[in-house]
């Protein structure tokens, strides 16, 4: 019978008792409505300069460190394959009586005489015909090499010069997070690592964190420096990273290697609390986020608690954290504080306060299947 009658009561009846039940609840809340303020304390001039200050370091290479490991102090110094241009006396070329009696005669008393360093090292010229050990001799090294070779053939030291006419070039490969990416020809000299990173223009502005150089024999890289190691091969190179000391070193490089440098790790930032889509963000190192779009990202703020504060936590330099809050509403409107720059690392929490837990508990406590919807900002202002 209880349950025929319930069945008949009138909506009318209905939504008597729901208002009913709203302003029992209000009657019962108003105690804790009076001091149901957020109540956050904000920070002082003194804090937010340290805030600002404890942006987090960037990994950035060292380039200076870079084009500094590359500099290489002294003269050219020549290779098997580079091809020479010796300028001498015609006479010191002649090997027969009719060439040097023509030699003699002639108003051109110097000719140039080209020859190329072998593979053994050495060069072959007139007269005297082969000298050894000529590869890595600076091109000083060599004119007085070949002088005094010559010295026993004639009265006086010949004057000769030698310069490289056609250098040596190797040709190797490099890819992944550099400006220009592709095959380099390079002189012996240049057959290194920072000279490379040096043709290609250096990192990315996506940044890069470590550098395999994989043997034109060995097409399979190490997985890591663990099986690296194992394998009899050189790990991954570390790249030297601003305001990290991290050891550097040049590397040689032979015909056919290919370089490849290998992205950094993506920086993050965390939103975390009273928004849609709380977690892990990332965060390229060509972008610029402010907390607005931190948020945003987050899936904005939680719609039932409406909260209207965020604190951004963020890591010292000296390992310490600084703790921040700022105020995103007031009055109804958005503050200045949603442009506050986020930096990678960092951490937005928005977090509960006296007003959002009861807004929240409101929300869970009243819902009506007539479409009436009651918030704790309908039961005391805004401020």
């Amino acid at each position: 019978m209880d349950s025929v009658l319930n069945r008949c009561v009138s909506p009318g009846r209905l939504l008597s008792q729901e208002w009913l039940a709203v302003w029992t609840l209000a009657a019962l809340s108003l105690p804790l409505i009076s001091g149901c303020q957020d109540r956050v304390r904000m920070p002082t001039q003194t804090q937010l300069a340290a805030f600002e200050q404890a942006a987090a370091v960037e990994t950035t290479v060292d380039m200076d460190r870079i084009r500094k490991a590359k500099l290489h102090t002294g003269p050219y110094r020549v290779a098997p394959g580079d091809v020479l241009e010796f300028t001498m006396p015609a006479l010191l070329r002649a090997v027969t009586a009719a060439e040097a009696q023509a030699a003699q005669s002639r108003s051109d008393q110097e000719a140039p005489y080209i020859c190329r360093i072998s593979n053994a090292g050495t060069i072959t010229l007139p007269a005297v015909g082969q000298l050894e050990n000529m590869a890595g001799l600076s091109l000083a090294d060599i004119e007085q090499k070949v002088s005094e070779a010559y010295r026993q053939y004639v009265v006086l030291e010949p004057s000769i010069f030698v310069r490289v006419l056609e250098y040596k070039t190797s040709k190797v490969y490099i890819a992944g997070e550099v400006e220009k990416p592709g095959v380099y020809s390079l002189r012996a000299d240049q057959m290194t690592l920072v000279s490379l990173l040096t043709e290609a223009g250096g990192i990315s502005k996506t940044g890069a964190a470590v550098v395999r150089v994989i043997r034109s024999d060995d097409p399979a890289p190490a997985d890591s420096a663990k099986d690296a190691e194992a394998g009899g091969k050189k790990p991954a190179i570390l790249l030297p990273v601003a305001g990290m000391n991290i050891p550097f070193s040049e590397v040689g490089l032979e015909e056919g290697d290919t370089v490849v440098v290998e992205q950094i790790q993506m920086p993050l930032f965390t939103v975390v609390g009273l928004v849609g889509k709380p977690g892990n963000y990332e965060y390229p190192p060509t972008a610029e986020f402010n907390l607005m779009q931190a948020i945003a990202f987050a899936g904005g703020l939680d719609l039932v608690s409406e909260p209207r504060y965020a604190t951004i936590y963020r890591l010292t330099p000296d390992g310490s954290i600084a703790r921040v809050p700022f105020r995103l509403v007031q009055d109804d409107e958005f503050t200045e504080a949603l442009k506050t720059p986020i930096r990678p690392g960092d951490v937005v929490a928005i977090e509960h306060t006296q007003r959002t837990r009861m807004n929240t508990m409101l929300n869970n406590m009243v819902r009506f299947n007539t479409g009436l919807y009651v918030t704790g900002n309908d039961l005391w202002d805004r401020d």
